[in-house]
């Protein structure tokens, strides 16, 4: 049973026949210390902002014209992702060992991460990702050879995707202009709660981003969607949000499974997505590290297509398999519109498998049975 609850800290007033930018918008709010940093050489439509004078990023947020256009965003950057991973494949050797892939790949200056360091770099922008990767790889280095408790892994974050941490604030925020409405601050709390700031009320914004929410302002929307794993029934016909992490251990490998389906009507992320992540203990520390590891989308073999629901609905088939040497892996797909059905992704039982495999690792897991 899904279940919302809306809470209102004020009322919400939006000028509706106003056009103007949000560089206006900011003059006529008087906030001289929040401006422009820079506009992406990438994609002309993201501008990276600072509202905190006292941080030490460049820049804090980012501004898309619209959730559309963020997630748009995370497919295209996937995109280029993979074509210059697949650039470098082509000039190593197949056959050769994960120590001699690395040690060519440090040679070449190659990165998996590279295309995300350039476009945060070219903002000047402090992100989610590069947060989550520095605690993430303090803490693996100290975990050894037992059970890791997913619960303390920085990684273990709502938001499960490299390429998308890359496009929120450290806070989970981003900024999203429409030109009728005016731009509204996001700061996201998980998949289906979040605080949105109306009106440029660039001190509101700031209380909100430092963990405060101010009483009493009519700017101020506090939205809590309860929607968890817990309200789902494993006797529901269809499934329309699930997620699920956990390690698997292979000798001097372990890997790390990611499965997700979420649909959020609000910020138009709808997709199912299965990731890998490979781990190598070398020098007797864990890293993230580059292995032959596969993610993929599938029915019950690894062959056959997954048939997902539009809206638990219409029936189509996808399938989405890849097998790399990386420290990562996922496949992803996105939701689709049918005859007018709303962009939502249902799952049933044995219809569409997260399939995740290194070495003698081969796992298929059914998104249905996943809590």
């Amino acid at each position: 049973m899904k279940k919302k609850l809306l809470l209102l800290v004020g009322i919400t007033i939006l000028s509706c026949d106003n056009p103007d930018s949000f560089q206006k918008q900011n003059v006529e709010n008087n906030n001289s210390f929040v401006r422009r940093e820079r506009r992406s050489s990438m994609f002309s439509y993201i501008e990276s902002i600072k509202i905190d004078k006292g941080s030490d990023c460049g820049s804090d947020i980012l501004i898309f014209p619209s959730w559309e256009k963020l997630w748009e965003t995370a497919d295209k950057l996937d995109e280029m992702i993979d074509k210059e991973c697949d650039l470098f494949d082509a000039t190593i050797p197949d056959n050769i060992t994960d120590e001699k892939y690395d040690d060519l790949a440090d040679i070449a200056g190659f990165d998996e991460d590279n295309v995300l360091v350039r476009f945060e770099d070219d903002l000047a922008f402090c992100s989610l990702r590069k947060k989550v990767e520095i605690l993430e790889n303090k803490w693996i280095e100290s975990q050894g050879d037992g059970d890791w408790n997913i619960n303390e892994d920085p990684d273990n974050h709502f938001i499960y995707d490299e390429t998308e941490r890359a496009l929120f604030s450290v806070n989970n925020e981003v900024i999203i202009g429409e030109k009728k409405t005016g731009y509204i601050y996001y700061k996201l709390i998980d998949n289906f709660n979040w605080i949105e700031v109306h009106d440029w009320d660039i001190n509101a914004i700031k209380q909100v981003s430092r963990g405060l929410i101010p009483t009493n302002n009519p700017n101020v929307i506090v939205v809590k969607k309860i929607k968890t794993n817990e309200n789902l029934q494993s006797s529901a016909e269809c499934k329309t949000h699930i997620k699920k992490t956990r390690y698997y251990l292979n000798g001097t490998n372990r890997i790390k499974i990611k499965s997700k389906v979420i649909n959020n009507d609000s910020w138009g992320a709808k997709k199912i997505s299965a990731l890998t992540v490979g781990y190598k203990k070398k020098n007797g520390r864990w890293k993230r590290a580059r292995t032959r590891i596969a993610a993929g989308v599938t029915g019950s073999d690894i062959a056959n297509n997954s048939v997902l629901y539009q809206n638990c609905g219409i029936a189509f088939e996808k399938h989405k398999v890849k097998e790399k040497r990386r420290r990562r892996v996922k496949a992803k797909i996105r939701g689709q519109r049918f005859d007018g059905a709303s962009l939502i992704i249902g799952i049933k039982p044995q219809k569409a498998y997260s399939y995740h495999k290194q070495g003698s690792i081969n796992l298929r897991l059914d998104y249905y049975d996943m809590y």
